[in-house]
């Protein structure tokens, strides 16, 4: 193709809208970072409900995107995983047939579009590259991958990439090795997320969770660890005396009743203060608000949020699940729990309000990590060398 750009179709589940505007935040974040190296078309597939049109046709800065409005059962998702994937397909079909005849390469977000993918490279001849985040190795492939359907289909990507080094090894357990992989990090944007210039007063600890209802997840409203952090605050609160310690509670469905039930137990309520889901524009503030982010996930990919903390120069805590023990050396530049449970997320915060002077020197050490090895400058690049490296093939 010499110098000439690649046309790239992005498949995305998630993407924001005026109604939802953090939902897919990161896709359309890597599709902004994409668009600068390639010729870009973005699908995305947004479940149809009454009033939706079956396709929207949207002109973002620099690249087009397709929305496609899909009949989906939640009902029995598990069982009926492989219909509505069909679902996906027979609309792509449909609607998106003349840029997947003229696409060079697809890029599916995640796994789960990795396999719609695979049954449309069947009538295309684009060459398909597979991007896995997390709950698509975690939560949903893992329970279909020994499927008849789900046979051949790894052959089928010729390209897989990965949001972790732990992804990539999940990945491998259940697929096996592929001839053709990458771990490219996301990244965080410095320009937004970076230390505050007033220090924060006392130890502020704030969690971005929430309790999602993760109903088909193992862990259900506890897979990012909020029901387990209020276990934690609750043994904390009745031992800390110092009235500078507070805990910012926030996420998706931080502000339901039992939360709210949960707070009027403390001994001391006022320390705490519930927020719900946080607008994607406020995230970065958000951050500068405290000095102490709490990460304790039951699973993970690599959490963004983690390393967003990190680049605002907050000391993480977090569970050593997934890719965070990727970016966190223990007492270096975060701490790492000694469990996945309430006891070990209390030891680690209470050693923290024991150790108020490392708070600020290793949230700065993080920060400088961030800078020199994660910046979101480099992902748009790094994919674009990659289409390169496939195309070439």
């Amino acid at each position: 193709m010499g110098n000439q750009k690649p046309n790239v179709v992005y498949l995305a589940n998630g993407y924001p809208t005026k109604d939802s505007p953090s939902h897919g935040i990161f896709n359309q974040r890597a599709a902004e970072a994409i668009r600068e190296y390639t010729n870009l078309t973005v699908i995305q597939y947004r479940i149809y409900r009454p009033g939706r049109k079956l396709k929207e046709q949207v002109i973002e800065n620099g690249f087009t995107r397709i929305i496609l409005c899909v009949p989906y059962s939640p009902l029995w998702e598990k069982k009926m995983f492989y219909i509505n994937n069909r679902l996906f397909y027979l609309f792509s079909l449909l609607y998106a047939r003349s840029e997947l005849r003229t696409a060079d390469i697809v890029h599916a977000s995640d796994g789960n579009l990795g396999i719609l993918s695979a049954w449309l490279k069947k009538k295309f001849k684009f060459r398909l590259l597979t991007q896995f985040i997390g709950g698509d190795l975690n939560q949903d492939l893992v329970q279909v991958y020994k499927k008849s359907w789900m046979r051949n289909w790894k052959e089928k990507s010729d390209a897989v990439s990965f949001n972790s080094i732990a992804l990539h090894k999940r990945f491998v357990q259940l697929f096996g090795e592929h001839a053709s992989a990458q771990v490219i990090y996301r990244g965080v944007d410095t320009a937004k997320f970076f230390p505050a210039k007033d220090k924060v007063t006392g130890l502020i600890f704030y969690f971005l969770g929430g309790l999602p209802d993760y109903s088909t997840f193992t862990h259900g409203r506890n897979t990012k660890g909020g029901l387990n952090l209020m276990k934690a605050w609750s043994k904390l609160d009745a031992e800390i005396k110092d009235d500078q310690i507070k805990l910012l509670f926030a996420g998706p469905d931080a502000d339901i009743t039992m939360v709210k039930e949960w707070r009027q137990t403390l001994t001391q309520p006022e320390r705490v203060e519930i927020f719900g889901k946080i607008d994607p524009s406020a995230i970065a503030d958000f951050h500068r608000k405290g000095n102490i982010a709490l990460v304790p996930s039951l699973e993970e990919g690599l959490p963004n949020v983690a390393m967003e903390a990190a680049a605002t120069g907050n000391l993480i805590i977090a569970n050593a699940v997934g890719g965070i023990p990727e970016i966190i050396s223990h007492k270096v530049n975060g701490i790492l729990c000694e469990t996945n449970d309430e006891d070990g997320l209390y030891k680690q915060m209470k050693w923290a309000t024991e150790n108020k002077d490392q708070v600020a020197t290793i949230g700065n050490t993080a920060a400088e990590m961030i800078g020199l090895n994660f910046s979101s400058r480099d992902f748009g690049k790094k994919y674009a060398e990659y289409y390169k490296e496939i195309l070439k093939r």
